[in-house]
């Protein structure tokens, strides 16, 4: 019995201290919307983040869970296709693709039809967090961006 109280002590402590160990995991810079396409049919682009690991073991992120807004619309969600490996203390640059919600864009070139016919601007803003993990930890990384376009 003393045994089984020794090792659960040891392994609770061990849990606690490597989990104090880790660092913050941060979004060093979103450098912004590429291969913008914005039609009729929807909205295709990309989102490159660069993101900075400064523990010792690589994390994974696995999924985005980001919306991209055009104005007051919701245009779109941004999505990580394949998982990327966060290498230890180094920054690795992230790219999500922009999946559209049918009608969106539509709609929102129907609301700003004098915009869209004199070539106006429009707000672009993607908000969200990246999810990142490694041994059961949950790392969340707030993404905020906004950039203005060009109809």
């Amino acid at each position: 019995m003393l045994k089984r109280s020794i090792i659960a002590f040891v392994c609770v402590t061990a849990l606690v201290a490597l989990s104090g160990c880790f660092q913050k995991i941060k979004v060093e810079e979103v450098i912004g919307f590429t291969n913008l396409e914005l039609g009729l049919k929807g909205i295709k682009s990309d989102m490159i983040v660069n993101v900075y690991n400064p523990n010792y073991i690589d994390f994974n992120i696995t999924s985005a869970d980001i919306e991209l807004s055009i104005g007051e619309i919701i245009a779109g969600d941004l999505i990580i296709e394949d998982p990327v490996v966060l290498k230890s203390r180094s920054t690795t640059e992230v790219v999500l693709k922009v999946e559209g919600r049918k009608g969106a864009v539509r709609k929102m070139l129907f609301d700003n039809f004098t915009n869209a016919l004199t070539g106006g601007e429009v707000l672009l803003k993607a908000e969200g967090e990246i999810l990142s993990k490694k041994f059961g930890l949950k790392k969340k990384l707030p993404i905020i961006h906004q950039e203005i376009i060009e109809l």
